[in-house]
């Protein structure tokens, strides 16, 4: 993004970040649209980091579903542990795409006063604390995730136990008769 007096600009990757949702944002707030670029930008980023949350959601949804797989009747060891990993891997590049957020809006709100009007300056800070929020969440499920793979490992672990301390039971008992 590019922000100047009166003007923004946004580059993009690809066309699948819809900009429908923030000029419906933009239209339906006009009592905020007085404060021109500014409002522009927070609206914005306002939407991106509405989109965090829905992804950072769907990443907690995938995870009780991995939770319930973990304690089912027939495990699926290889199952939990690739799903686990790639859990872990979307939270990594979710934590790497949510952290420069954080910097970008309390750059804005620290030093740029010439963006961030004061009416749109408890905005930037609700966006700022929703960044620090998402941030949070995805390190939580992160460590979730960890303790998922341990846990796995431990009923692993717990399993060959039982089966080892059945074949040796039977192993004892076929051998006492000899």
């Amino acid at each position: 993004m590019f922000v100047a007096a009166r003007v923004l600009v946004t580059v993009r990757k690809d066309t699948s970040f819809n900009l429908d949702a923030v000029i419906g944002r933009w239209d339906s707030s006009h009592d905020l649209a007085t404060n021109g670029d500014g409002f522009l930008l927070w609206g914005l980023i306002d939407h991106v980091v509405d989109e965090y949350f829905d992804a950072v959601q769907t990443l907690d949804e995938e995870i009780e579903e991995l939770e319930d797989l973990l304690f089912e009747a027939r495990p699926r060891d290889k199952d939990v542990q690739r799903r686990s990993f790639a859990l872990r891997k979307s939270l990594v590049t979710l934590r790497r795409v949510i952290l420069p957020m954080r910097e970008v809006v309390n750059t804005l709100l620290r030093r740029d006063r010439s963006v961030v009007s004061e009416q749109m300056a408890p905005y930037y800070q609700d966006g700022y604390d929703h960044v620090l929020r998402a941030t949070e969440w995805t390190d939580s499920l992160r460590d979730l995730v960890t303790t998922i793979v341990e846990t796995n490992l431990t009923l692993q672990g717990n399993r060959l136990n039982v089966i080892t301390n059945k074949m040796t039971s039977w192993a004892a008992i076929i051998a006492l008769p000899a």
